[in-house]
């Protein structure tokens, strides 16, 4: 019996890159006596159905020798290719268990108000350039709505409201709901008061210049987010009704406020200057959104921005569900709302930086 060293050299090809392997083992075989070495140069069909290409060197103690094999002994030859071969498999299949394991995808989901959604998606698209195995699954809505279907049991893992109110229910519920020390405001908002600019325009429409013209004959439809509900189902909606509070103006009004189930559909019933409510439509002369959905529409206009001190401040707040089974990636993407690239896109979308 004599003692015998291998190394076995292979390449794997794959469709872009060719990788080299080379393992060093022993084995011990029989070997006729005055036979140095062998080379043995060969295919073998591997794991996945990959052709393995290799070549193997046998050599007797530290003696190495490049000498191919003469096939001079048919049978002796078939012999050392079946060793060889068998030995390569063996080492081929060590190699593929002892690969690092694959990394499995995760998913964050993450459950925001409506009035992000532009820029939440431009972020998700960096975000994920950046993570390759990180899934962002977006639900948005009104916050009021979102609300809701977390303490009902959706899988939120990070929830961001466009108010303070929603999330405090969260975190002040027993026990909090919300990741200790996650909590931060993520952007700000300004409301204003929108109108129609595509033909044709209707006369309530065409005289507006303030909010407190909303009090005008002529105006017979406001789209409103819907203010209704403990906390408010759309933000924005109770964000305009304490304008129109403010203003002294919110009992004139009242009659003709139409409300939306979120703050986008505001906008889309002002672009269409019509709402249905209950099945009846409604002409809509005007609208309350915020500063960002006004700036994503070419059919609308801007009529008066409200003051700051109007309203409560309006501000986007940002928690980490406790029930989440992602916590550092939700606390990954939560930081990269803060990061350089996030707050360039919040800013190109006219939200404001805490």
């Amino acid at each position: 019996m004599s003692r015998f060293n291998y190394q076995i050299v292979w390449y794997t090809p794959t469709l872009l890159v060719q990788s080299h392997h080379s393992i060093p083992f022993t084995l011990y075989l029989s070997k006729p006596t005055g036979k140095s070495s062998i080379s043995i140069v060969g295919n073998a069909l591997g794991n996945f159905g990959l052709v393995f290409c290799f070549r193997v060197w046998v050599y007797a103690s530290d003696r190495i020798s490049s000498q191919t094999v003469t096939l001079m002994n048919r049978r002796k030859f078939i012999g050392w290719i079946a060793t060889a071969v068998t030995s390569m498999m063996l080492v081929i299949g060590w190699q593929f268990v002892n690969f690092s394991p694959a990394k499995s995808a995760t998913t964050l989901n993450v459950y925001a108000a409506i009035s992000l959604t532009n820029a939440l998606n431009d972020i998700k698209t960096q975000y994920q350039n950046a993570n390759p195995g990180v899934t962002i699954n977006y639900t948005f809505g009104a916050s009021g709505t979102l609300l809701t279907q977390i303490q009902n049991g959706a899988p939120a893992d990070i929830f961001i409201s466009a108010a303070t109110d929603q999330l405090d229910v969260l975190q002040n519920s027993n026990p909090s709901k919300i990741v200790s020390g996650s909590r931060k405001n993520v952007v700000k908002n300004r409301l204003v008061l929108i109108a129609p600019t595509t033909p044709p325009v209707s006369a309530g429409s065409a005289g507006l210049t303030s909010i407190n013209g909303l009090t005008n004959p002529n105006v017979t439809g406001i789209a409103i987010g819907d203010y209704t509900g403990n906390p408010p189902v759309v933000p924005a909606g109770e964000y305009a009704r304490q304008v129109l509070v403010s203003r002294g103006i919110f009992n004139q009004v009242s009659s003709k406020l139409y409300r939306a189930s979120n703050v986008r559909n505001v906008l889309t019933a002002v672009e269409n200057k019509t709402l249905s409510v209950n099945g009846v439509n409604r002409t809509i002369d005007a609208g309350f959104v915020y500063t960002t959905d006004a700036f994503i529409s070419n059919k609308v206009k801007v009529v008066q921005t409200a003051g700051a001190t109007e309203s409560d401040p309006i501000i986007y707040p940002l928690g980490i569900l406790t029930r989440t089974t992602v916590l550092s990636t939700a606390q990954s993407f939560s930081a990269y709302l803060s990061s350089t690239n996030a707050k360039n896109i919040f800013k190109n979308y006219q939200f404001k930086l805490p």
